[in-house]
């Protein structure tokens, strides 16, 4: 199975992931240094591969808190390609968003107006059904899906602010902004692939939404938390942080 990812596909300055049409993910140092893991939606609809949420312990309603905790949980035959933190949380490392695992929504759709990044309105939902089919909407138009059985998520976490709305930077990021801080965030390509960025410096919100918008050319693109919190397990490129943080969203590949 072959797929054509050239539209966008970063240029590769460090990557040893198998099959680089199904994911990989790579080190990048322009325009700013960053990570990158790809995936291509189309694998996501067979048996191989998934994209999932992680956030409690089996049995148990102690969240997993770390990566190797998350390691620790998976059978013989699952391998954890790579993953990140994947929106942010209380002080319990319980999710502040809307989130759904395996069906069941554990945290119920914020629209609440507040402070903090979380709610730099518009904030939106990368979530993707039981068809692997990702997507990231804004908070308020997925509630109407919700309601009228549009939007029937498998999975889905809520963040904190968009960064890109159908190819246009968040109307309230500013380009000569001076706030910096590693930050983290996923976006649905115009070819239908994802991107998972976890920078290595600290960038600007509209730094870091152009890259989205400019370089991987991701028409929608959500912000998911930045700072202590940014976090990223990717082996192929030597990436493997150990934060605690609340809900992980990694893509497992199965082995029969």
């Amino acid at each position: 199975m072959a797929f054509s990812i050239s539209a966008c596909q970063p240029t590769d300055t460090h990557s040893t992931a198998p099959g680089a049409t199904d994911w990989s993910c790579q080190s990048q140092k322009s325009p700013f240094a960053y990570s990158v893991c790809y995936v291509q939606s189309e694998v996501l609809a067979g048996e191989r591969y998934s994209l999932q949420l992680f956030w409690q312990q089996a049995n148990s309603t102690q969240p997993l808190l770390s990566f190797d905790n998350l390691l620790t949980t998976l059978p013989a035959e699952q391998t954890l390609n790579f993953a990140m933190n994947a929106g942010m949380y209380n002080e319990n490392y319980a999710p502040i968003g809307y989130t759904v695992i395996k069906g069941k929504e554990v945290r119920a759709l914020n629209l609440k107006e507040g402070g903090g990044n979380f709610h730099l309105l518009p904030n939106g939902v990368m979530w993707w059904d039981k068809t692997g089919t990702v997507q990231i909407t804004e908070s308020n138009t997925l509630e109407e899906q919700l309601k009228n059985g549009q939007a029937q998520p498998w999975y889905a976490t809520q963040s904190g602010p968009m960064l890109v709305i159908n190819n246009e930077i968040h109307p309230q990021f500013n380009p000569n902004s001076t706030s910096t801080k590693l930050r983290n965030g996923a976006g649905v390509c115009s070819d239908g692939s994802m991107r998972f960025v976890n920078s290595e410096e600290p960038v600007t919100f509209y730094q870091f939404a152009a890259l989205f918008k400019d370089d991987l050319k991701c028409p929608n693109a959500l912000f998911l938390d930045g700072g202590i919190a940014s976090a990223l397990y990717a082996p192929s490129i030597d990436k493997h942080d150990k934060k605690e943080m609340g809900v992980i969203i990694g893509l497992i590949e199965t082995k029969k």
